[in-house]
């Protein structure tokens, strides 16, 4: 067959009938010689379109990938970042306690573990560590006494006249 390409186009056929339109259109204005450059002009396009076409689809893939492996590797390090938060919380907090422990505010014995809850309630914690420690050993609660009448109306007779002025003040309370 060669190199020699023929084809006939029907005028008949709606889509052949728009390129004989168009190539009688180009072909009446200067610059183009013959239909025959016009139609290989057009195979030029097209093949520099679909070529167009190709290296934008990998490229659009190659970006598509980039921003996964980025997305990942930002999900890694905001992972280990959180971590890194986590344990540095705890390690701040577990300092916080060994140092008032050794600062004697919260005692240590060899076999439990105590710590201060309100209203100065002592919490005794046995050992779950300790095999040595009796099973009878339950949770301690050491409450302070409280005086029965605690609850009772206080007619402030025992405080000081300073301190009944103030407490007045505070709450617009009269002297009587």
């Amino acid at each position: 067959m060669g190199n020699a390409i023929s084809f006939r186009l029907n005028p008949k056929c709606e889509s052949d009938r728009k390129i004989l339109a168009w190539l009688e259109e180009k072909s009446s204005q200067p610059g183009y010689l013959n239909q025959t450059e016009l139609i290989k002009q057009a195979l030029l396009l097209a093949m520099e379109s679909e070529q167009r076409g190709i290296r934008e689809k990998e490229t659009t893939e190659w970006i598509e990938q980039a921003i996964r492996n980025t997305a990942m590797e930002f999900t890694k390090v905001v992972q280990e970042s959180s971590q890194n938060v986590a344990n540095n919380m705890f390690a701040g907090v577990l300092g916080a306690m060994a140092k008032q422990m050794n600062m004697g505010v919260v005692p240590m014995a060899p076999m439990q573990m105590a710590g201060m809850v309100p209203n100065g309630m002592t919490v005794a914690v046995p050992n779950v560590m300790s095999n040595s420690m009796p099973a009878t050993v339950a949770a301690t609660v050491q409450e302070p006494s409280v005086p029965d009448n605690e609850l009772a109306t206080d007619t402030s007779n025992a405080m000081d006249s300073a301190t009944k002025n103030m407490l007045g003040s505070l709450f617009d309370m009269d002297d009587e």
